[in-house]
Order: structure tokens, then C-alpha cells, then sequence
């Protein structure tokens, strides 16, 4: 990169840092940084401030007027920030300015952001999800070209990257193959790879994807938690059930009471820090 470009692109950065902080205050940061235990550092910035800042640095500080390359660059570069605040600032440039021109081969960019652990704990995959993955998807419905390209980080070296194959797509499951035909054995093939690991964070991704699924087509998903009964944790079946009717859900706690592991994950002090949220996903910090 050019050196000039490079040392332009940097004070553009820092002009955004500078306007988190002025909107930050103690008693914010302190609140989410009890909350989320420690998992990621906090400004002290609710998301309609971090919304704000973001549009002026587009707005006031020229980043709008960039080429487009740059202004991906930019926004990729955010997540480089310690602060929770500095990755949503770079999903909101994501989601909010750049969505429109966000192409297939951005996902590789994309995906980096958990090679280099960029994305590295539940909070930030999970907003990752919801304001940039989810929507990526659901912009070029019915086009499956996306969902399949996500779907197919369960492969992924990381645990985020696995968990956002699966949590991408908890607002779209509902719709089932209104999505676009194969949806549904799409998602029941991913979570037939994730429901593999046994980490907390994996399985109740799993948990709130299937929830969602059961919505569109509950005899499927009860049969793939029939069938993987050994390997979803009490927690992610829990989560599973949650939306049945109870006839259905009791029958399959009860197959999972008598059938699955006696140590499950959730049951264990989780390796990656943190506590999931109880619960659907939500915004944390405000307005979506």
C-alpha cells in the first residue's frame, strides 16, 4: 500500500477512535463490562452513539467520498480495535453503508476476521451475525450463493467461525425453504458438522439456529435431534425445544435425559470465558 495512503487511512482511524471516546462514559463501560464478564473491553458507547459516529466519519470525515476498495478496507480495519464499540463501528460501516456493495468474494475478507482473531469471543460473532452475515444472506435471497458459502465455515478452524455458520441465519430460519428451496437441509447439514464439537459456544449456536428451524419444519428437526441426541448438550437442547409445543418438546428432553452424555458442556466451566446470553438474540446495546 502506499505509504501516504496507508498513513491517511490510519489518522481516518484514529478521527473515529476520537469520537468514540468523547461519546463513552464510565458508567456504560462499567455496566458491559460486568455483564459480558471481562469476555471484551468496552468504551462505554450505547450502539446509537456508536451509530452516530460512524455516520459522521462517513459524512464529516470524507471516508463516503473514498473509493470503494478503501472504504472496505477501512471498515475490515475497525476490527483490529480492542474495544467492542471499535468492531461494532466496523460492522455498522458494513452493514449500513457498505451492504450494497458487499460481493461473494468480500466472505474471504470476512472470514479473516476470525482467522486472525479479530472475532474471537460470543458477543462479537454474534453481532457479526446479526448486522453483517444475516443481512449479506437476505439481501441476495432467493440467490442460496451466500447461505452456502456461510453454511460452509463449519468447517473452519475456529469456534466463531463455526458458530456464525450456524447463528447467520437464526433470522432468516423461520422462513425455512421460503428462503430458497434446500434451505432447510442446508441448515440441518450444517448443524450436523457443529453439533459435533462440544464446546458451550457451538452447541448453543446449534440450539438457536434449530429453535428457529422448528418454526418452519418441526418434524425435520425433531428427527435430527432424535438423531444426534448424543451429541447436543442439555443446554443446546434446551434451546432446541424451546418454540415446540410441549408434547413434543418433553418427549425429546426426556430422550435426551435418558440417552445423552452424563457430563454435558454446559455443565462445565467453559474453555472460551464468557457467558451466553439466556435467550434470543437481542441487541445488547440498543436499537438494531
Amino acid at each position: 500500500m502506499n505509504p501516504v495512503r496507508k498513513q491517511s487511512e490510519r489518522a481516518l482511524i484514529a478521527s473515529l477512535h476520537r469520537r468514540l471516546t468523547a461519546a463513552a462514559d464510565a458508567k456504560t463501560r462499567g455496566f458491559w463490562e460486568r455483564y459480558l464478564k471481562g469476555v471484551i473491553p468496552f468504551r462505554g458507547v450505547p450502539m446509537a452513539k456508536v451509530r452516530v459516529a460512524v455516520n459522521h466519519w462517513f459524512a464529516r470525515d470524507g471516508v463516503a467520498a473514498l473509493p470503494l476498495a478503501q472504504r472496505k478496507r477501512l471498515a475490515l480495519a475497525l476490527f483490529t480495535g480492542e474495544h467492542c464499540e471499535d468492531k461494532l463501528a466496523g460492522m455498522l460501516a458494513l452493514s449500513e453503508h457498505l451492504l450494497p456493495h458487499l460481493r461473494i468474494a468480500d466472505l474471504k475478507a470476512l472470514g479473516r476476521l476470525f482467522e486472525a482473531n479479530h472475532v474471537a469471543d460470543w458477543n462479537t460473532c454474534d453481532w457479526f451475525c446479526v448486522k453483517v452475515l444475516g443481512r449479506f444472506v437476505a439481501r441476495d435471497l432467493p440467490d442460496p450463493t451466500a447461505a452456502e458459502a456461510i453454511a460452509g465455515w463449519k468447517h473452519a478452524r475456529t469456534l466463531w467461525q463455526r458458530r456464525a455458520s450456524n447463528v447467520a441465519f437464526v433470522y432468516l430460519a423461520r422462513n425455512g425453504d421460503r428462503n430458497f428451496p434446500g434451505f432447510v437441509q442446508l441448515m440441518l447439514d450444517t448443524c450436523a458438522t457443529t453439533v459435533q464439537c462440544p464446546e458451550r459456544f457451538a452447541q448453543t449456536g446449534v440450539g438457536w439456529l434449530l429453535r428457529e428451524l422448528s418454526l418452519a419444519d418441526r418434524p425435520r428437526v425433531a428427527a435430527f435431534a432424535e438423531k444426534h441426541v448424543r451429541q447436543l448438550s442439555r443446554e443446546g437442547m434446551r434451546y432446541l425445544v424451546e418454540k415446540m409445543p410441549a408434547a413434543d418438546a418433553g418427549d425429546l428432553l426426556r430422550l435426551h435425559a435418558a440417552g445423552s452424555r452424563t457430563s454435558a458442556p454446559d455443565e462445565q466451566v467453559p474453555r472460551t470465558g464468557g457467558r451466553a446470553r439466556r435467550g434470543n438474540l437481542g441487541d445488547k446495546h440498543g436499537s438494531i
